[in-house]
């Protein structure tokens, strides 16, 4: 069968939990396909997929999951009143075609705004009810939009999940006879078989019962009688020694009768050793290998059920929950198997697979995203569907979230900075301020839980827009600062050219001159408005005046952009250096520039600098200069965050610039 033909089949999109284990309350919304709910330790993860095997097991007499009324009711960390006293499961299915609203009729829920539009529901909530000071359990489950509606027995076991546990013993669940063997119920569902490329045979009750018999016959012949009469003789030669006469017990031997189910029940899966006649039992191999074999062998038996006429199906509704797929896999192995995992949108399978793996995240499409994040207790979902990202913005995310950047899902709180420079030295920054606080690590950014996300130049707007919703709902919980430079002043040759006045080729010749005198320098930026020594412009001074009085303290494009992206009640936070990082980090103190010029000096002994007696803010420019010149910014980060990170007394006496201060504290969590 084609697995890329698009297949019809229900799928739960809405599920509403409240009351159970760490969630209070929590309103998801799932994609049809795959859904990968991912977050940071403690965040809900396994409680929604415990939620669901509640939910979807419901019409099975044998459950592995259950509701424990001492341990699964929420518990308010900062409320004892707030504990919860119910939990309630709202599960809402899409329906995909009609013939599933007439399986599912004491499901159905109508829209009251669209005739259309129907749905299909159930409703699940258990409470405590005390008698004689002992709690008992009682819960009440329904269909539809009337609480009491019935559910009948025979349409809830249409629903089907399979579960794989992050410790599955994948190695027990393929042996043979074994209890929810999956090779053997993958086999039990087949609907066909080939004999030759050419010709499917159908695979019903009778073939199963023809194929089986030929193995039925094969034991009657002479031979195998014998063994079995020669057998049995052993066995009553003893009975008659040791029994009374005349009350001896009875028994035959024989072969059990053949069954289909009872054969593929006995199917073995074993390793061939390659060149070699000869195979190995499958617990020789590593727990990835098998974990491999046992999620294909699970994911081929789905698969089969989904094949053919919607009616005949087994089930209307299958899912398959993963717990932690990246279990045993190394990054290439994570890549290939959830890169396949995400060819399921249209095998008539939903699949809900929860991570912490940065590495799946990064192969991940972001609308199959939903992110759990946990501030202050309360856990909340995020999902990219559900975000004012553009589709120009997802598409920028999915191209440049490498693993690295992928790890802000995870955190606790982000900070976007432009290049290497920042994300080298911030964690220094981050020690040194908890160095004058009284709380030992208060601004570790590792303890934190802090991610720093170097986007490579100044492309925040995707990344922003995870954070910068006014609306709660649709934003990442976490906190977010955006550190940048403001390029205040910054001047081209064209600058100047102002229309009637001052043409092209004269603003490029103002441009040069200005250079020269300084009033401009190396790295374009204004550094003073004196004209008395600019020659030869004199009827255009009061335009140059002008320009340069206009544009000393005026932003960049590109740092108006960024200001642009704080919303009011957003998670983000956006802080701009004056001028540049590095020339922020030597004006903020003395002793802040005589370290970074020391530093750049053992860089370059040769170097000559301005005289001592010259401005800090003179001598910041000049090493700026250079920094730009010989295009070496991340080596010289490098070298001064290893000085701050050895050397105590460097750090101590260092001043970290009030604007990465509030940047930093604005994503410490309260």
């Amino acid at each position: 069968m084609d697995l890329t033909i698009k297949i019809n089949f229900m799928y739960l999109s809405k599920f509403y939990i409240k009351g159970y284990r760490s969630i209070k309350e929590l309103d998801l919304t799932f994609n049809k396909g795959v859904n990968i709910i991912i977050g940071e330790n403690n965040s809900g993860k396994t409680a929604i997929i415990d939620a669901l095997r509640l939910c979807l097991s419901y019409g099975n007499q044998f459950r592995d999951v259950y509701l424990d009324k001492d341990r699964d009711f929420y518990i308010d960390v900062e409320s004892e009143a707030a504990d919860a006293n119910e939990i309630h499961f709202d599960i809402i299915f899409e329906i995909d075609d009609q013939f599933e609203a007439a399986v599912f009729t004491d499901f159905v829920s109508q829209d009251p705004n669209l005739k259309e539009k129907q749905t299909i529901q159930l409703h699940f909530r258990y409470w405590i009810e005390t008698r004689n000071d002992t709690g008992f359990l009682r819960w009440s489950v329904w269909g539809g939009d009337n609480e009491g509606q019935a559910i009948p027995s025979e349409a809830v076991q249409l629903l089907s999940f399979t579960y794989l546990s992050p410790l599955r013993d994948a190695v027990e669940k393929l042996r043979p006879n074994s209890r929810g063997n999956k090779i053997a119920e993958l086999y039990k569902n087949l609907k066909s078989f080939n004999v030759d490329a050419d010709e499917a045979i159908p695979l019903n009750r009778a073939k199963k019962d023809s194929l089986a018999d030929t193995l039925q016959q094969a034991v009657k012949n002479p031979e195998w009688i014998g063994i079995v009469e020669t057998g049995q003789g052993k066995v009553k030669e003893h009975i008659i020694g040791s029994s009374v006469r005349g009350k001896e017990p009875k028994v035959e031997f024989n072969f059990l009768s053949y069954k289909f189910e009872g054969i593929v029940n006995s199917i073995d899966a074993k390793t061939p050793i390659q060149g070699r006649n000869e195979k190995f039992d499958i617990s020789q191999n590593g727990l990835g290998e098998n974990n491999i074999i046992y999620a294909a062998t699970v994911l081929g038996d789905l698969v089969n059920n989904q094949e053919g006429d919607i009616k005949k199906r087994n089930y209307f509704y299958q899912a398959l929950l993963i717990e932690e797929p990246e279990a045993h896999l190394h990054p290439q192995k994570q890549n290939t198997f959830f890169k396949y995992l995400n060819t399921f949108d249209q095998k008539g399978i939903q699949l809900f697979i929860t991570s912490h793996s940065p590495t799946i995240t990064a192969k991940a499409k972001l609308d199959y995203l939903i992110v759990l994040q946990k501030q202050k207790a309360k856990i909340s979902a995020f999902t990219v569907l559900n975000s004012e990202l553009v589709p120009e913005n997802i598409k920028y995310l999915e191209k440049f979230l490498d693993v690295t950047k992928s790890q802000l899902f995870f955190s606790n709180g982000t900070i976007l900075v432009e290049g290497i420079s920042e994300a080298l030295l911030l964690p220094a920054f981050a020690k040194k301020m908890s160095l004058d606080t009284d709380v030992p690590d208060k601004y570790d950014l590792d303890k934190n839980g802090i991610e720093i996300v170097n986007v490579g130049g100044v492309a925040f707007d995707p990344f922003a827009k995870l954070y910068n919703s006014a609306e709660a709902n649709k934003r990442l919980a976490a906190k977010c600062s955006l550190i940048s430079d403001d390029d205040r002043g910054f001047l081209d040759k064209k600058s100047f050219s102002v229309q009637g006045e001052i043409d092209a080729e004269k603003s490029e010749l103002i441009f040069k001159a200005l250079k020269a005198l300084g009033i401009i320098d190396k790295l374009n930026r204004i550094q003073k408005i004196e004209l008395d020594d600019l020659v030869g412009f004199d009827p255009e001074k009061v335009v140059i005046r002008g320009v340069l009085e206009a544009k000393i303290n005026e932003f960049s494009g590109h740092a108006k952009n960024a200001l642009a992206l704080k919303v009011e009640n957003g998670n983000l936070d956006v802080r701009l250096a004056e001028r540049t990082f590095e020339y922020e980090l030597m004006i903020a103190d003395k002793y802040n520039l005589r370290l970074m010029k020391s530093i750049y000096a053992k860089m370059h002994p040769d170097t000559k600098f301005l005289d001592f007696s010259t401005k800090k803010e003179e001598k910041a420019t000049e090493i700026l200069e250079k920094l730009k010149s010989n295009k070496d910014k991340s080596e010289f980060a490098m070298n001064l965050s290893c000085a701050l990170s050895e050397k105590y007394h460097l750090l101590k006496r260092f001043v970290v610039p009030e604007y990465i201060q509030k940047a930093i504290q604005w994503v410490i969590p309260e």
